[in-house]
């Protein structure tokens, strides 16, 4: 535990001073909460540091965080992919696993290339408007729901109001 504090204190110092392996590592350290108390927000920022310089490791954890969002980190998917690209284009094995996962429509599993992100909510991943209209009024997953109390809590739509047409406004 000692030896975690201290080696935070020199990570923090390597970071400070703009070195991405020291940024990397002080992110993992608030990711896993090694040392310090962990904190999503400043594993992102310390993150998203040594990502810019290139770190590997440092892209596909915040491509992990962004993709999925966490505790202090609003989610956003495409930031999320553009990291983890980077990360498995230098070949880093996870960062491709996570994108392949990714690339799969949340309601059928259908694996495609490109899919389609809700434009409203940016959390709905769709094989296509055709599989985004199935799974629009859906029993298991409805997608109007969970789309329209995002946007309701975020202060976007009155509570009396309702999307419109999803394939027009939302993809």
């Amino acid at each position: 535990m000692q030896d975690d504090v201290k080696a935070v204190s020199w990570f923090r110092k390597a970071a400070g001073l703009g070195h991405a392996n020291g940024q990397m590592s002080l992110a993992l350290c608030y990711y896993t909460g090694q040392g310090v108390e962990d904190s999503c927000a400043l594993a992102a920022e310390w993150g998203c540091k040594a990502a810019d310089q290139g770190n590997t490791g440092a892209q596909w954890l915040v491509g992990e965080l962004f993709a999925h969002g966490a505790v202090g980190v609003e989610k956003d998917l495409p930031l999320g992919k553009k990291y983890l690209e980077l990360s498995a284009a230098q070949g880093f094995g996870r960062a491709a696993a996570l994108l392949k996962e990714l690339r799969k429509c949340v309601a059928c599993g259908e694996l495609v290339l490109h899919h389609m992100i809700c434009s409203r909510c940016h959390n709905k991943r769709c094989y296509n408007a055709q599989c985004q209209m199935k799974h629009w009024d859906s029993a298991t997953d409805p997608h109007k729901l969970h789309c329209f109390m995002r946007r309701e809590s975020a202060g976007a739509l009155g509570s009396s109001s309702e999307p419109a047409d999803p394939i027009a406004d939302s993809y």
